[in-house]
């Protein structure tokens, strides 16, 4: 696997604390012949494992290449972790930089496709679009479900919107601004939530906040990820608390995110998977 790292600065003892926490991941992670629980076994054999090229991939990986060429520079608000004084920063940045180093990896965006695929999830919700490429993915799996997107700098969010739009994916809806604001609005209309992929201020106060948040429109078929659960000391701790959340049953560490499933019929177990 790729270490992969946001735009937070990077100096070397944030490489050498993240290359410790992929180590300790790898000491302690399974593959499928050291699950026991049929749920997970089944999830790893036929959505984790899966080799199958999807005709999907290729629309998506095709538009991902085309913001790989875009030499345009822009100017990125963020109200992330590494927000200033003024609750955001400022910063400009090359589309092409974004997409090499923002997005999501294919290796991940394609195991959300997959997981979206298998589990049907009718309605959807994302916190971070960024440029698209996530968006992308997560809409292909399901077409037909109800998508929300929620990103906080319209400059990005506007490259997210041409492609999903390129994709013929009119199910898919754009919220911009940042999340604490417009998570409410996001969220209306929504009776629940099958599925939701947090990848937006990487703190565990913010990431707690956004949990908790949707949570309530949690059914018992629910899949939640939690993106970049091991990118900081601060995140793993956010981890944690929503692995002892009473309602979460099953959590699954792949390192580079988590996934969160809230069966009442299934006895609480935590595992770290090998991916």
């Amino acid at each position: 696997m790729t270490l992969f790292f946001n735009f937070a600065k990077i100096t070397p003892l944030s490489i050498m604390l993240m290359v410790f926490r992929y180590i300790r991941y790898l000491f302690r992670a399974k593959t499928k012949h050291g699950i026991h629980s049929p749920f997970v076994f089944e999830l790893v054999t036929r959505v984790l494992n899966d080799q199958k090229q999807h005709a999907e991939y290729q629309q998506v990986e095709s538009l991902r290449k085309q913001l790989l060429r875009n030499g345009n520079t822009i100017e990125v608000i963020d109200f992330g972790a590494r927000k200033g004084n003024s609750g955001y920063s400022t910063y400009f940045r090359k589309v092409n930089e974004i997409a090499r180093r923002a997005a999501i990896p294919v290796k991940y965006g394609r195991l959300l496709l997959r997981l979206i695929k298998y589990y049907k999830p009718r309605t959807m919700l994302e916190l971070g679009s960024s440029v698209g490429i996530s968006t992308m993915y997560q809409a292909m799996g399901n077409p037909v479900a109800r998508f929300t997107s929620v990103e906080g700098c319209a400059t990005t969010a506007e490259y997210a919107i041409n492609n999903i739009k390129m994709l013929g994916l009119p199910n898919t809806r754009f919220v911009i601004g940042n999340f604490d604001v417009v998570l409410n609005e996001a969220l209306s209309g929504f009776e629940s939530l099958d599925y939701a992929f947090i990848d937006g201020n990487h703190t565990s106060e913010a990431t707690m906040r956004y949990f908790n948040a949707i949570v309530e429109l949690a059914g018992n078929d629910s899949v939640y990820i939690i993106h970049d659960i091991h990118w900081s000391p601060d995140m793993e701790t956010a981890w944690q608390q929503i692995c002892r959340h009473p309602s979460v049953k099953v959590t699954i560490d792949l390192f580079y995110m988590g996934l969160v499933f809230f069966r009442k019929e299934m006895s609480a177990e935590h595992f770290i998977i090998r991916f």
